[in-house]
């Protein structure tokens, strides 16, 4: 009767992703309905995992991910990605969430445009090739921003603007956006020492020097940070 049952349930969990289509905004927050939908995805269970194709709301593919354990977000297989015209836009091999082998980007007319090796995760080597073929120079696909200075810059840069306003200490971590042009956007505080400390925090982040921006790809790109600031 055991066996029946967990049969059954099983049969129901491979149908319930099988069918079901869930339903994403532009900036993938899920929906109830199609209505307003930008995206939706499909699921698939396999004794490997899940299977997770999303698609743009006319059903032309958008990227395909094979996941060991979809609740945990850990990737293992090959995760593709498509331009809209539905060529493929990139092509990635994962094991247990790291990349793993060569992983390859395309132009939109089909060419290659970057190879990167990859082992356990760790950047081994890579080669770019223009529009025509021809290998150029290589450069990293994704290039996080930066304070000027670098990180020793930005604490000096807190530490003569930041004013104690009580005699709160410990550690403020922060998430903002890193916007093209270098300004600081969408803070949002993880983890606090108490009300004042917090927007003390917030204040000095919100008149910081621009940023140098973060790139994908060779371009300047708006790229989420996170950023620790302990007061002792």
């Amino acid at each position: 009767m055991k066996k029946l049952q967990v049969l059954i349930l099983l049969f129901l969990s491979l149908t319930f992703y099988g069918q079901k289509k869930i339903y994403y905004s532009e900036d993938f927050k899920e929906l109830r309905t199609a209505e307003g939908a930008t995206y939706y995805s499909t699921y698939e269970d396999s004794k490997e995992g899940t299977n997770r194709v999303t698609y743009y709301i006319d059903g032309t593919i958008r990227n395909s991910d094979q996941f060991s354990n979809i609740r945990k977000k850990i990737l293992d297989g090959t995760s593709e990605n498509c331009y809209k015209n539905g060529n493929k836009e990139s092509i990635s091999l994962y094991e247990k969430g790291k990349l793993e082998g060569t992983q390859t980007r395309y132009y939109e007319s089909g060419k290659v445009k970057r190879t990167e090796n990859y082992n356990n995760g760790e950047f081994i080597d890579g080669k770019c090739f223009d529009e025509n073929g021809t290998e150029i120079e290589f450069f990293p696909y994704f290039v996080k921003p930066e304070f000027p200075g670098g990180l020793q810059a930005f604490y000096k840069y807190v530490g003569e603007n930041f004013k104690r306003i009580n005699n709160g200490k410990g550690k403020i971590k922060v998430n903002f956006v890193v916007e093209t042009n270098g300004t600081l956007r969408d803070f949002k505080i993880t983890e606090g020492i108490n009300y004042d400390m917090n927007v003390e925090a917030l204040r000095v982040l919100f008149n910081s020097p621009l940023w140098i921006p973060g790139k994908v790809d060779g371009k300047d790109s708006r790229t989420k940070y996170s950023i620790p600031i302990t007061i002792k």
